[in-house]
């Protein structure tokens, strides 16, 4: 039998499925362990699918629901930490956490990485603050 005699298109198509894998198309809600970029540090993000929330009051709009993220307690657009984020999921606890360093950091170090998500870190530099 040719290669030309073979009809692909008769055989049916199987979903595939690997342990450990995740379905990137259904984001899933929870808090995760991420890096924004790799000289950054780490921090939790949170992913829920709800209203919007108005940007300046924190409360919820009028409007159609959608997948959201928060990274530290901020708002980052979805596409950017999902699914890269699925490798660490967290409790709301360790997240909690990471909300309440970033807020430490703005008071108490504002030019270290800690405070400012979009910074290098660099752990050996007097403006990275000693995390005990």
């Amino acid at each position: 039998m040719t290669r030309d005699a073979i009809d692909y298109s008769a055989q049916t198509v199987r979903p595939v499925h690997v342990d450990g894998a995740v379905d990137v198309s259904t984001p899933v809600a929870g808090y995760y362990r991420f890096r924004l970029h790799s000289s950054g540090v780490r921090g939790g993000v949170q992913i829920w699918h709800g209203p919007p929330l108005d940007p300046v009051t924190g409360e919820a709009l009028d409007r159609s629901w959608r997948w959201q993220a928060r990274f530290n307690g901020e708002p980052i657009d979805f596409d950017r930490v999902w699914p890269a984020c699925t490798a660490e999921p967290i409790s709301k606890r360790d997240y909690l956490h990471y909300c309440e360093r970033t807020e430490w950091a703005r008071q108490n170090a504002p030019d270290s990485a800690y405070a400012d998500s979009r910074r290098r870190h660099d752990p050996l530099s007097t403006q990275s603050p000693m995390m005990f």
